[in-house]
């Protein structure tokens, strides 16, 4: 069996400790939107600032300030237009990404006459999921070509206009690859032609407009990019950011006619990064899923401890009853520890039991189990209550343990690995020994007196009695 203990190795607890009184539900629920809201502003001023970076005229912060609003009241509209605007924008997102890496400019209206025709066909007869891996491969194929081209730069001059073709081909295939996606979508979501109408509608109008003017493309592009940590923070952390308080944010950095800094910009995301760390801990620790383990842990310690008077809590939280003192001195962190265990959850359920002893030094486990082996000693029987902050935090441990769970421990120790077996080697040396004194004692005792000298006499009577003491 796969030991849980070993394999956290000393793997320290993050999540947050509650206090001993119930959760006050209420309070935590302010408290995860004041988060939420802190959150949505150091993104905006992070957003903001490297937009102003980007766009340092007056001008150019205007126009994109105003096309990143008009984008964001297209939440206004209904969900099918919406994804078509989206979808628009992940072609600009991408066309984007091939022209930083290598140089080219993919046609706007070739992938959308690509992408509507092949929305609007359902006569088609290939597998869906075959046609979109087959685009994938010929899209693969082209960026590697494209990526061999431009290894010689000579080599990419003399076939610019090869380029370009790739280009355009390319355009063509994503048109075609998006199109099937959203058909299959559409066809899994029973999508009514008014829908599909209202999807067109918004893709359509995510196009009509100068590709060729930065500020505007940023502007519509910075509302897709709020959309998408805005489903990301809501996924992983159950936040919910707020748009209009990124977006004043945003707007706070955008009307200043002071152009920042690369500096002031690495500050400013430094410290945003940062606060998403201690956000997240904060939102993991405050989840319903940690909540309910924690309060069936604190439970479980109440009802155990009025029970039965003869367990103890330790300040880290760890609750005991010694049931067996050992003998010996305590084992210390380096000791090689041969135990025997067992690992419930409340429920009494078993996650973890050892068949035959194991052994490991008290630093090499998680901290509540280390605390009850040092104080333990060779023999000793003991009951180890584990909550969250001392055993597996919030992160648990595999399938077995879920994240914030109090754990309860049977602990048996044997001594230490190595030591037993050199006692058991010296105690047969010494009975050997013994009985070897013994046959020569015997051997002399049945020799006649006549034969003895007197001296012999007195020293084997002398050494009986010193043995017999």
């Amino acid at each position: 069996m796969k030991k849980i203990l070993l394999m956290a190795l000393a793997m320290l607890a993050t999540g947050l400790m509650l206090q001993a009184q119930d959760p006050d539900l209420a309070a935590i629920a302010q408290m995860r939107k004041n988060k939420a809201d802190s959150l949505s502003i150091m993104l905006g001023k992070s957003y903001g600032t490297q937009a102003a970076m980007n766009h340092p005229t007056a001008e150019a912060r205007q126009v994109l300030l105003k096309a990143f609003n008009d984008a964001l009241n297209i939440d206004n509209q209904d969900e099918d237009y919406k994804e078509g605007v989206s979808t628009a924008e992940q072609f600009y997102r991408n066309a984007e990404g091939m022209n930083k890496r290598f140089g080219i400019n993919m046609s706007r209206e070739l992938f959308a006459k690509s992408f509507l025709t092949r929305l609007n066909d359902t006569t088609a007869t290939q597998d869906i999921r075959n046609e979109i891996q087959d685009l994938n491969n010929e899209a693969s194929r082209i960026i590697k070509e494209l990526t061999e081209i431009k290894k010689d730069s000579a080599a990419a001059i003399a076939q610019a206009n090869l380029i370009d073709l790739k280009a355009d081909t390319l355009s063509q295939n994503m048109g075609r690859f998006f199109g099937s996606q959203m058909q299959a979508i559409s066809k899994k979501n029973n999508r009514s032609k008014e829908q599909m109408a209202r999807f067109i509608d918004g893709f359509n109008s995510s196009l009509s407009f100068d590709e060729n003017n930065k500020p505007l493309l940023d502007g519509k592009l910075l509302r897709s990019d709020f959309l998408n940590i805005q489903k990301s923070v809501k996924k992983q952390l159950e936040l919910n950011l707020d748009k209009n308080i990124f977006a004043a944010n945003v707007a706070s950095v955008l009307n200043d006619p002071k152009v920042p800094t690369l500096d002031e910009f690495k500050a400013v995301d430094g410290q945003t990064q940062a606060y998403i760390q201690e956000t997240q801990a904060f939102a993991k620790s405050t989840s319903p899923e940690a909540l309910t383990q924690i309060g069936l842990g604190k439970k479980y310690i109440e009802n155990l401890m009025e029970k039965d008077p003869g367990f103890i809590q330790t300040p880290s939280g760890l609750v005991y009853k010694m049931l067996v003192p050992g003998n010996g001195k305590k084992f210390s962190d380096n000791d090689k520890v041969r135990v025997m265990y067992k690992g419930t959850h409340v429920d009494g359920k078993t996650f973890d039991e050892s068949k035959e002893p194991v052994a490991f030094a008290p630093n090499q486990v998680v901290p509540g189990f280390r605390e009850a082996l040092l104080m333990m000693s060779p023999g000793a029987k003991m009951i180890a209550v584990l909550p969250h902050n001392i055993a597996y935090g919030e992160r648990g441990a595999g399938q077995a343990i879920k994240p914030y769970e109090t754990l309860v421990f049977e602990i048996e120790t044997l001594g230490i690995e190595g030591q037993d077996n050199v006692d058991v080697k010296k105690a047969a040396e010494e009975v050997k020994k013994d009985a070897q004194e013994a046959v020569e004692n015997a051997s002399k005792v049945a020799t006649p007196s006549s034969t003895k000298k007197p001296s012999t006499k007195k020293s084997t009577s002398k050494k009986s009695s010193k043995r017999k003491k």
